[in-house]
Formats: structure tokens, C-alpha cells, sequence
């Protein structure tokens, strides 16, 4: 991966370059300490994270399914000093310096909120020696739960920067604050376990690999027999049948890989081949992530596919981005996005944003049709 750093541009043609730069100019008015200076302090849901075998819920309802339940994904996140979080770094580890007030109670209000950590978290290991290594303070795990962030995906090519020792400070770190995770672990048998949350009687999965470490770039160490590492998917018969797995201990299977070419709207040919056969295998979506910018969206087999959902809160370079939203509805999902802006380390939303993401992606999804509050349904 090879994000932008300060004062790069954004490939997105020149109308919209032009607007990014507008809202950015309007933006830099507001202070950076307190977007939410009268924040109410909203709690995080009553949901829980399970492994396949607990039986925690959800309060039920007379029907013994939930009326909705709400998924919330994003993507790229880094923690990393120097990069896109030093704004709540600046204001003693406020989250509220850094996001809008709708954005953090959007965020706060999921029964399921998952984001990706494109870093490792540890004050100990080397560097491995690549082009971008990214390592954050253990103290800057708490801002997951101020975020209101339940799941993490560490099937990356980030997680792993440090070394093995770094990386199993990320899994114990994020053990005992509560995060689960997805995608990694201490052996193969828990990077390839579904993440399980159980609502009532209704159980949605998780499972999440990583194909996004090419060429010569070093790569994280490949979970196995009893060694730590991340789950890979160039070889995709793995993910598979944990995707497999997972259909046959949930009604609802989320699939979340990291794929695809950084800064490219354009997809590689595999994207789609894995996408289609990770829903054959039983997913009933798949959210990407890794390109740090968003692409396209697709409907196969009446099951959303969400190519890239970019950078969220990830470095301080103007950027569209958005949260996908999956609520079950009575048993059947509906999408919806909300789109947002990464930029000045701090991701907000405004009526112009709104205009270009949903823009920007009906531009990239021709068969989707998104309305103008965002929600998707198959273009007809």
C-alpha cells in the first residue's frame, strides 16, 4: 500500500478536484478542537461480538428476530503519529476533535461498526523494510471505543509492519480493550474463524482475507499451524470455506477482503472473480478495502458487492469517502451510504460531499442505482 501523504492530489479528474478543494476551503473555518464541543455523548449499542459458540443476544423481540439491525463498514484507518489522527492525538485523545457530530453519532449508533486497522499498535519491533510502515501508541487503542467501533479487520498489508512481536501486541491489545477482530490471529485456525454476532436468534459472520501484497513487497507472516499471522487469499480456496464455515453457523455472511490497485477506480479482473465466488461459497455481501479511495459497487446475484470503501480516517489529504451501512430488516438487507470527507485529519459531512460521493459513485456503479439519500438497489 502506498498512500498519499500531505499535500499530494487526488486523481479524481479536475471538476472534481475543484470541489474538493471548495469544501476543503470552507472546512478549514471550522476550529480543529470540538467539532462536537456540545456532544451529548451518545452510548454504544447494547450489541456484543461472539465467537461461533457464545449465546449472548440482543434483548428479543415478540417475534424473536430483531425489527432492524444495523451494520456500519468503513475503511482505511491509521493511528500512526504523523498521519491522519493527529488532530485527536493534538487535543488529548479527543475523538470529537475529529469528526462531525452526525458522523461520531452515526458511527456510535451501529449495532455492528467495523473498520479496518491499517497499522500495527505496539511500542516494541523493527520496521520491516518497506516504502510505508505504520505503528500507533497502545493508547491510542482507546480511540476504537470511542468511535464506537466493535470489529476490526487486520487482513492487511499494514498489520504486520513490525514484526512479529509488534503484532502480537496488536492482538492482545485488542483483546483486552474489547475489540474483536477479523482476519488474523494467534494460528490459522482463528485468522480463518467466522466472527460471530448473534441478535436474538438472527447470527451475522464475519470473515475477512488479504490479497493485496505484490510483487516484492514484503508481506505479513501467513498464519499457520500454531504461528500468528493474517490470513491470505491469493490462493482463495482458504477463504472459502471459511466463508463456507461461516454460512453454515449464520443467516447473514459478511466477506471483506483487501484487494485491488491503490488510487485506481479501475478493477483488477480478479476483484470481480473473487467477489462472485466468495458469494457462491455463501457470502451475502462482500466489502473491500486497501485501494485508499473508493470504488465502484455491484449487485451478483442480488448480493452487494462494495469494491473499495477508501480511506476513512486515514491521513489528512482531501477525500471522499462514505460508511456503507447493511440493515437487516426483518430478516432482508437493505444498503444505504453515508457519504463523508477525510480531510485535515478529520472526517465530516456537508451538503456538497454528499453531492459529490453519491456523484462519484453513481459514475462508478452503472447498475446500481443510489438514490439521493443514498440507499442501493439494482439498477433498473
Amino acid at each position: 500500500m502506498h498512500p498519499i501523504r500531505r499535500g499530494s492530489h487526488l486523481p479524481h479528474g479536475l471538476k472534481l478536484a475543484l470541489s474538493l478543494l471548495a469544501v476543503a476551503l470552507i472546512v478549514t473555518v471550522v476550529p480543529a478542537y470540538g467539532f462536537l464541543s456540545q456532544s451529548p455523548g451518545f452510548g454504544h449499542s447494547d450489541s456484543r461480538a461472539q465467537g461461533a459458540d457464545s449465546d449472548d443476544s440482543l434483548a428479543a423481540s415478540s417475534s424473536g428476530e430483531p425489527e432492524v439491525i444495523r451494520m456500519s463498514f468503513v475503511g482505511d484507518v491509521n493511528l500512526a503519529e504523523g498521519w491522519g489522527a493527529d488532530v485527536a492525538h493534538n487535543n488529548g485523545g479527543r475523538i470529537d476533535a475529529a469528526f462531525s457530530l452526525d458522523i461520531l453519532q452515526h458511527m456510535r449508533s451501529a449495532d455492528i461498526f467495523y473498520a479496518n486497522h491499517e497499522f500495527a499498535m505496539s511500542d516494541r519491533g523493527e520496521a520491516l523494510p518497506k516504502h510505508y510502515t505504520f505503528r500507533a501508541d497502545a493508547a491510542f487503542v482507546d480511540y476504537w471505543s470511542q468511535m464506537g467501533v466493535d470489529v476490526v479487520g487486520l487482513a492487511n498489508n499494514h498489520s504486520y509492519d513490525y514484526g512479529p512481536d509488534a503484532f502480537l501486541d496488536t492482538l492482545n491489545l485488542l483483546k483486552s480493550n474489547g475489540v474483536k477482530y477479523v482476519g488474523a490471529g494467534m494460528d490459522l485456525d482463528e485468522a480463518m474463524t467466522p466472527l460471530c454476532f448473534t441478535f436474538d436468534d438472527y447470527t451475522i459472520a464475519f470473515v475477512a482475507a488479504d490479497r493485496s501484497q505484490k510483487g516484492d513487497e514484503i508481506r505479513a507472516q501467513a498464519a499457520g499451524a500454531g504461528t500468528p499471522g493474517v490470513l491470505f487469499c491469493f490462493d482463495d480456496e482458504l477463504f472459502l470455506t471459511a466463508v463456507a464455515n461461516a454460512r453454515a453457523m449464520a443467516d447473514y455472511v459478511v466477506a471483506i477482503p483487501h484487494w485491488g490497485t491503490e488510487m485506481s477506480t479501475v478493477l483488477e479482473p480478479v476483484q470481480t472473480e473473487l467477489a462472485y465466488k466468495l458469494i457462491d461459497a455463501g457470502a451475502d455481501a462482500v466489502v473491500g478495502s486497501h485501494p485508499h479511495i473508493l470504488q465502484g459497487l455491484e449487485f451478483y446475484q442480488g448480493k452487494l458487492i462494495a469494491y473499495s470503501l477508501g480511506n476513512y480516517w486515514f491521513n489528512s489529504v482531501p477525500t471522499l469517502t462514505a460508511i456503507l451501512d447493511i440493515e437487516i430488516v426483518h430478516g432482508e438487507p437493505r444498503f444505504r451510504l453515508t457519504p463523508a470527507m477525510q480531510g485535515e485529519e478529520q472526517v465530516y459531512s456537508a451538503e456538497q460531499v454528499t453531492t459529490e460521493v453519491l456523484g462519484f459513485m453513481r459514475e462508478l456503479s452503472p447498475t446500481v442505482a443510489i438514490s439521493n439519500d443514498g440507499y442501493l438497489s439494482v439498477y433498473q
